[in-house]
């Protein structure tokens, strides 16, 4: 302001808590000087209002159990309300004495439709049910799907929340799903309906399995190698009897040659010759 006005300006220290700024310059300079020093003022004392207005507070009590789903998954929830009505909302620390207190800090109209907003989720959850199913564990993994992708198109799409049983839990089949009446109906029958339809698979690819399972007494399920042939014995018949073992089909007594053995002829151009 000085630069601007072309003046010399001194503002009372803390400590003295005086009200008397001094202004020194030519005559021409301190009046503009002094008209930017009210209308700075001014300024002032609307952000101090404005600071005040944005300070009111409100503070709603909410059963602990639903903080998470007023949170949301990430901080999605609330920080969608936090941005639409430009307000700051405190959640109880863990040791906080008050654990169902939640405090809202903003322009009042903006922190009483911050509360609406929050009272109408507990509303919605409040009317919320849990059932218990029964689901074949063999089917568990494949509905959740791969980093639980299937899962969460399931409970994006039908507004419910489904809980798989931990490891070592009593009944490893029991599945709970939580939502309100109706999308809680939708959804099992949905679950159920996977449930058949993926038991169906298992069923028909443990019969292709068993069908396609190479059979045989060796470890391996491979035949022996078989070695060479060691003739065969017709049994009975007339030749055969009182000499019931195998003929050598490489003797020659066995088997001998009729006739001698028949050499290449001359070639000719006429082909070869006739006897």
């Amino acid at each position: 302001m000085m630069d601007e006005f072309e003046v010399n300006i001194q503002v009372p220290a803390h400590e003295l808590q005086s009200d008397i700024i001094s202004v020194t310059g030519l005559a021409s300079h301190l009046d503009r000087a002094k008209e930017g020093l009210l209308e700075r003022v001014k300024e002032l004392q609307a952000e101090q209002e404005d600071r005040a207005l944005r300070s009111f507070k409100l503070t709603i009590t909410v059963d602990p159990k639903y903080h998470p789903k007023i949170i949301g998954r990430k901080g999605a929830i609330i920080t969608q309300i936090r941005n639409e009505h430009e307000v700051n909302i405190q959640f109880p620390e863990k040791n906080d004495e008050n654990q169902d207190q939640i405090t809202i800090t903003g322009y009042e109209q903006n922190a009483v439709a911050a509360r609406d907003a929050i009272q109408a989720i507990v509303h919605e959850l409040e009317e919320m049910i849990s059932e218990d199913i029964t689901l074949d564990s063999r089917v568990h993994a494949r509905i959740i799907g791969a980093r639980g992708k299937g899962i969460r198109k399931i409970m994006d799409e039908f507004k419910v929340d489904v809980r798989f049983p931990q490891s070592g839990a009593a009944d490893p089949n029991l599945v709970t799903v939580t939502g309100r009446p109706e999308q809680v109906d939708e959804a099992i029958d949905h679950l159920l309906n996977l449930e058949e339809e993926y038991m169906g698979d298992m069923v028909e690819n443990e019969a292709k399995m068993a069908y396609m399972k190479p059979s045989g007494s060796t470890a391996s399920g491979m035949e022996e190698p078989r070695g060479p042939s060691k003739g065969f014995v017709v049994r009975e018949a007339p030749w055969a009897i009182g000499n019931e073992k195998a003929p050598d089909m490489s003797s020659s007594e066995e088997f001998p040659s009729f006739g001698a053995p028949v050499t290449n002829a001359r070639s000719s151009p006429w082909g070869p010759k006739r006897f």
